[in-house]
């Protein structure tokens, strides 16, 4: 009788446990199609298919498991509640994860990150900026006024001398022959001392002794313009902005990558335009900071922000870009990693044995690679390997851009999604709205354009000319007018519902000689 008894029992326990899976299928299975219509990104169509399809499937099984008397059937039945429990369920967390990102990557910084070091020689016996005391210290309030400033301030109990420079490079040359103890430098412009072969190994050959780290107001990007359009019907030009900086995307940086990436939904259309980062431009953006008439590189633009890299590009092609994304280093590393690694080709005769700017990694072969984040990234940033330097790694970044794009709509994307959306929240910004991001989602989910794909890259010579923000010459890339034309005209095509190839490059090659 006793044993009866806990038989009766354990079956009731089993089908309490039971009725517990089967409702808490009911409670994922309404909370998806709720979910996924917040999100915004699937077609109307498909969205009332899916849930009739989710819901009807989550109320037959419960129905038939809490009704049907025999046991078989009520087991069977929990069990597929209990896999279609699971699998909502990360349905769920996925769609939530995706809303997540949404926000983060439209959610733009209103503030600027900005770091001043106080740096010596590695060899140098001064450990602190206390010791200090009577030493000689390298300024250049030419270039960085405000931080210069700043960090003097924090450091005005200790009595140094100050010698004045008027770029960059000067001052960082008597640090090493010893002309000056340290100096005082925005962790901005390190990229600009790496560029020079003989501050190459800069970061390496000195240390630092003190920071000073402010914050200030950037304007915000995310707003209605002009420039805004309907993605899911008319042609629209992005802005691609890479800064040559680790971790956050809040420090001011260069933009040592700029592409334009013009898209044309109504003709399945997707150009890629390349600008070396060392164009020689004018300098556009605010009147006040920005004298008339100045010049610079383009890469040097995005230490004022990428509203001035956007608008000098506006300015030398002619053209209007309505979005801007900024992506870093660690962005394109994270990227690449949770997409599983990207394939490229390489060329014959472009192997790289080693790469520049990380001699620790292998390098590429003819023929098929296939790159994790930190190969992917060496090999977008190779031009030391290469006769044609510049222009090789502008096509490098293109071939690097596309792999990544193939790989995010290949079925091997579904295996990696959730790391896919980890990582790419926190990789990159845009002044995309999300409605822009949402409405372009649901028109590649509910026409499936078999998009094609076209490339160019402009071009320059070198020279070396006067930098604004350096306060001195550096190397540059005068454009060639003619290149630049012919990307002007290439992106004015694919706006205009043609293929660039239409514009024809044999016409715009220069028929003299530099």
């Amino acid at each position: 009788m006793a044993q009866t008894t806990k038989k009766k029992k354990k079956r009731r326990s089993r089908g309490i446990i039971g009725f517990i899976i089967s409702l808490f299928m009911l409670v994922v299975a309404i909370a998806l199609p709720i979910q996924v219509f917040k999100l915004k990104i699937l077609p109307m169509a498909y969205f009332i298919l899916l849930t009739i399809i989710i819901l009807s499937l989550a109320f037959v099984l419960f129905i038939i498991r809490t009704f049907k008397a025999k046991r078989f059937t009520r087991f069977l039945c929990t069990i597929l509640c209990l896999v279609l429990t699971v699998v909502l369920t990360v349905g769920n967390v996925y769609i939530y994860k995706t809303g997540q990102m949404f926000e983060q990557i439209t959610n733009l910084t209103t503030k600027t990150t900005n770091t001043i070091t106080l740096t010596t020689m590695a060899n140098s016996p001064i450990q602190e900026a206390a010791e200090l005391e009577g030493k000689r210290v390298g300024i250049i309030p030419e270039i960085d006024q405000e931080g210069t400033q700043r960090a003097l301030d924090e450091l005005k109990d200790i009595n140094f001398k100050t010698i004045e420079y008027e770029d960059v490079y000067t001052c960082a040359d008597d640090l090493y022959d010893g002309s000056i103890d340290a100096m005082v430098l925005n962790d901005a412009f390190l990229g600009i001392l790496h560029d020079e072969e003989r501050f190459t190994l800069f970061t390496t050959q000195t240390k630092q002794i003190h920071k000073t780290i402010f914050y200030t107001d950037r304007e915000k990007v995310l707003d209605v313009t002009a420039d805004r359009v309907d993605v899911e019907s008319e042609p629209f030009v992005v802005l691609i902005c890479g800064n040559d900086s680790y971790g956050s995307l809040n420090e001011v940086s260069r933009c040592d990558v700029n592409m334009l990436v013009t898209v044309n939904p109504n003709t399945g259309t997707i150009l890629m335009s390349s600008i070396p980062r060392d164009f020689y431009v004018e300098v556009k953006g605010n009147d006040e900071e920005i004298p008339a008439g100045s010049m610079d590189k383009l890469t040097h633009t995005g230490l004022l922000g990428i509203e001035t890299t956007e608008a000098s590009l506006e300015n030398l092609l002619g053209i209007n870009i309505n979005y801007t994304v900024r992506v870093n280093f660690s962005s394109l590393v994270k990227l690449v990693d949770a997409l599983g690694g990207v394939d490229v080709k390489v060329e014959k005769g472009l192997a790289v044995d080693t790469f520049y700017s990380n001699s620790t990694l292998e390098g590429v072969k003819e023929g098929m690679n296939h790159l994790d984040g930190e190969r992917a990234l060496a090999f977008a940033r190779e031009r030391h390997a290469y006769e044609d330097g510049d222009n090789q790694r502008v096509i490098n970044q293109q071939i690097v851009l596309s792999a990544i794009i193939n790989k995010m709509t290949s079925p091997s994307m579904i295996l990696h999604y959730g790391t896919f959306v980890d990582a790419i929240g926190g990789a990159f910004e845009t002044d995309m709205p999300n409605e822009d991001i949402q409405k372009f989602l649901r028109f590649e989910i509910s026409h499936f354009p078999n998009w094609k794909f076209e490339s160019h890259a402009m071009y320059g010579y070198s020279s070396y000319e006067y930098c604004m923000m350096l306060g001195g010459t550096a190397f540059v890339f005068i454009p060639e007018p003619l290149s630049v034309e012919c990307g002007s005209k290439k992106i004015k095509a694919v706006l205009d519902g043609q293929s660039s190839d239409t514009v024809n490059e044999a016409d715009y090659i220069p028929t003299y000689e530099y």
